[in-house]
């Protein structure tokens, strides 16, 4: 298995972004990306001009931001467009089995950004009745996300979520709409898969084998009675094996940040069972005993000239009953 670096909302001319179609695949492939989501605003037109893009070095998923006067809702890979007009704030539930129907991945984007009037429906205000149709949650929206006290917020609903029992995902969104600043950092996703196949790359993020990051990539797995698993899947209670290693950052325009990761803490539920030191290049192994819920990892360090900052962030192993 790979991990491959994808960006999950994306913006063009055909919505609020300066790219055109192509010049924000241009763009991608510039920074180092293996696939992208494009997520206009209400539309798919973008899908239409990616035929004429004259390369095949990254995959192009469908997607679309479905913006509302209560939330936008990031929808991936479905086969159909389901019309976000027919949501209200409380029949929600009713669009996303429509959307799930068609094959579609839902994720909450930015649910703590700032409202009306300033900006309408970005606050996140539906009220989801069954949070098992929702997918994952956008922790990380847009630049600096480290710096950008929604970012805690948005963590909180999540791993709350995950407390009441929800197999629901954490990612990231560079919300990309133009070229930045080259002062501002964002954060990335890393998908695992066995190929860069679009159809494979959605079947890993509906598993939700995938982290996100400031920069450091991360490659881990569990080891349980000979077999090895992967974010997403199911172990059961008992023994197992953790095996992770960190990297350093590869793209070029965030390595001058300098996040290096410096020690890895391990959540099972609300609890955190181990602490350890890690260092880049050096795969580290840690026995668990699992308990019924989750287990998923964070891997703290420095950057921006700040110490014991949020790095990588992975998403859960689910551990059965039994």
């Amino acid at each position: 298995m790979k991990y491959y670096l994808i960006e999950l909302h994306a913006h063009t001319k055909h919505s609020d972004g300066d790219f055109t179609t192509h010049e924000l695949l241009d763009a991608a492939l510039a920074f180092g990306y293996d696939a992208i989501v494009i997520t206009d605003h209400n539309t798919t037109a973008p899908l239409e001009e990616v035929k004429t893009w004259d390369s095949n070095e990254l995959v192009i998923l469908s997607g679309m931001e479905w913006t509302t006067f209560f939330g936008h809702l990031l929808v991936i890979g479905a086969r159909k467009v389901v019309d976000w007009r027919k949501a209200t704030i409380e029949t929600i539930d009713s669009s996303l089995e429509e959307i799930k129907a068609a094959g579609g991945l839902t994720g909450i984007a930015h649910p703590f950004s700032i409202g009306s009037p300033m900006c309408t429906g970005c606050h996140w205000d539906f009220h989801v009745q069954d949070y098992g149709l929702i997918d994952f949650i956008e922790v990380w929206n847009r630049l600096n996300p480290d710096e950008d006290f929604r970012s805690q917020q948005a963590y909180e609903m999540w791993v709350d979520l995950l407390n009441q029992g929800f197999r629901i995902s954490c990612s990231a969104g560079r919300d990309w709409h133009r070229q930045e600043d080259e002062t501002d950092s964002t954060a990335l996703t890393y998908v695992g898969a066995s190929a860069d196949y679009a159809d494979v790359l959605l079947a890993n993020l509906k598993k939700g084998n995938y982290y996100i990051t400031l920069g450091p990539k991360s490659h881990l797995s569990m080891k349980q009675a000979g077999k090895t698993y992967v974010m997403g899947d199911e172990l059961r209670v008992g023994d197992s094996t953790l095996k992770i290693t960190l990297e350093p950052t590869e793209q070029a325009k965030l390595k001058a940040f300098n996040f290096v990761g410096e020690y890895l803490v391990v959540w099972q539920n609300d609890q955190i069972i181990a602490c350890e030191t890690i260092e880049e290049g050096i795969e580290k192994e840690l026995s668990l005993e699992l308990v019924p819920g989750y287990l998923r990892i964070e891997i703290f360090g420095r950057g921006k000239g700040h110490s014991n900052k949020r790095l990588v962030i992975s998403n859960p192993f689910y551990i059965g009953k039994a």
